[in-house]
């Protein structure tokens, strides 16, 4: 699984350099798996959305859960190694730091809204079989290092219960993307990035 997810114009291009089939079945799996759910979506289904025969399909996979896995693998590392360089980036306080790692997650979902939700629905059911192939490392540990620093740095109160507040900081970016994703917010995500990162700031700094 050492291929990843790259983004184009046209959004996420899934195992770049891979053959165009393959790339037809990532993008069709990922649309019905996010819409139906794993346990709902066949692999009859993934092949007639990719316009593929079922044998041209296992050329690529030798079963749906395997397919599932590698997708997820694309698009965690997608999401996560641009969150990642924020989290390793140069800022001059928690503050910027927290809105460029909010602004980024936002622009990333925007730019692919599937993947976030792909990502959320079955983090659970992938984790310990992909912990490997990803880093190692959750959301939640993400903000946990940028929290520990603001720590050190002495810009927040070292009472503060990290494991606690990146648990409510990633729930509450989930359920927004969730909600957006639903059609229930109207404004775009992106416009919502200071807004958040405000309220996100008093939670932190009380």
């Amino acid at each position: 699984m050492g291929q990843n997810a790259a983004m184009t114009k046209d959004g996420v291009q899934f195992a770049p350099g891979a053959a165009a089939g393959k790339q037809r079945i990532l993008r069709a799996a990922l649309r019905l798996f996010t819409e139906k759910g794993l346990c709902e979506t066949s692999i009859r289904d993934i092949g007639a959305a990719a316009e593929l025969s079922n044998p041209a399909l296992y050329k690529h996979y030798e079963s749906k859960d395997a397919l599932a896995q590698e997708l997820f693998v694309f698009c965690y590392r997608w999401l996560h190694s641009a969150l990642e360089r924020v989290v390793r980036g140069d800022f001059e306080s928690f503050a910027t730091q927290f809105a460029a790692y909010s602004s980024t997650f936002f622009r990333r979902f925007e730019t692919a809204p599937e993947v976030v939700i792909y990502i959320s629905d079955n983090i659970q059911h992938f984790w310990p079989a992909v912990q490997a192939d990803v880093a190692g490392d959750t959301f939640i540990e993400q903000i946990n290092r940028m929290l520990m620093s603001a720590i050190d740095r002495k810009e927040i109160s070292d009472d503060l219960d990290t494991d606690l507040t990146s648990a409510i900081i990633i729930g509450g970016i989930q359920q927004l993307s969730r909600m957006w994703y639903l059609g229930l917010l109207e404004r775009p995500a992106t416009d919502w990035t200071e807004s958040f990162t405000e309220r996100i700031l008093a939670l932190a700094e009380r």
